[in-house]
């Protein structure tokens, strides 16, 4: 794949209340070096005028707006569909509380060039100092039903092992992968779309990847409302590790479950911290499976 093919290469931004975060967003995109970014951004009903500011800021990209707040998966499969029909040949998620290094992009697409299509990544550090590292490849832990940043068996790796994941926050990923996989699933309205996207694509025996030369940031906005992060890490783990359990696995993943909801019982009881959205995410999960 030539260079030059990058070019046909888009980012989408799902935006939800991001304030002027998304605008660092959109400005580290067009500071990168040797492409053209072609930006889409998806909406998800934002009620705080980020949408508006970015129009009037940026008023030539690709603005596509959701009657409703349909999610994280939804609204990027919203976005790359677009992307796709109109011969994206690369596609890069980037969260609107990200940025990107200038060459980022450009190491990259060398990467992919070099090992051919795959999910990549940059190395996320938590901000513009680099003093600590948010993701640079992730786990997926079967026995304990988790999915984990910065394993450190991970952290020297460039190719990923197997039961490994690309984190949404900075993901590119080859349109091939893409025609052959499908896009995230939509079951998943906030998290883990990004850990089942990964396995499917290792099931099919497409790489991912962490280029350890390119480099993004993370301020994780997410961190702002801790009951709706843990609401729904709670309940898309539980559908994860329910869609991907084996006959062999699935009395385990039912234990664990049954085991979980105990603990919950009595974290309750003495009124521990989240008990409350760790219980209605538990609930919650028997509207799914």
């Amino acid at each position: 794949m030539r260079m030059s093919s990058f070019q046909k290469h888009f980012f989408v931004i799902v935006n939800y209340n991001s304030g002027h975060h998304i605008i660092s967003t959109i400005q580290s995109i067009f500071s990168s070096k040797n492409i053209t970014p072609n930006i889409i951004i998806v909406d998800n009903h934002s009620t705080d005028n980020s949408l508006e500011y970015c129009k009037t800021k940026f008023p030539h990209i690709t603005y596509i707006s959701c009657k409703k707040n349909v999610g994280f998966a939804s609204g990027a499969n919203i976005g790359m569909r677009y992307a796709c029909k109109n011969n994206a040949e690369t596609i890069t998620l980037i969260n609107p509380d990200a940025t990107i290094d200038p060459y980022c992009m450009h190491h990259i697409f060398q990467k992919i060039q070099k090992i051919g299509p795959s999910i990549a990544s940059p190395i996320i550090f938590n901000d513009e100092t680099k003093s600590e590292i948010w993701f640079s490849g992730g786990k997926i832990h079967s026995i304990c039903m988790r999915a984990t940043h910065k394993s450190p068996k991970n952290t020297l790796l460039e190719i990923l092992p197997k039961n490994s994941f690309i984190s949404g926050c900075v993901m590119t990923i080859s349109r091939k992968i893409i025609d052959e996989i499908g896009f995230f699933d939509e079951q998943f309205f906030l998290y883990y779309e990004d850990v089942d996207l990964s396995l499917r694509a290792q099931k099919k025996n497409f790489t991912l990847c962490v280029v350890k030369n390119a480099y993004a940031y993370h301020k994780e906005l997410s961190e702002n409302m801790p009951q709706t992060k843990i609401y729904h890490l709670v309940l898309s783990g539980a559908l994860f590790f329910s869609k991907h359990a084996s006959i062999i696995q699935k009395p385990y993943f039912a234990t664990h479950i049954f085991l979980r909801k105990i603990k919950n019982y009595y974290d309750r009881k003495r009124h521990a911290p989240f008990s409350k959205t760790v219980h209605k995410a538990l609930n919650d999960l028997k509207k799914h499976l």
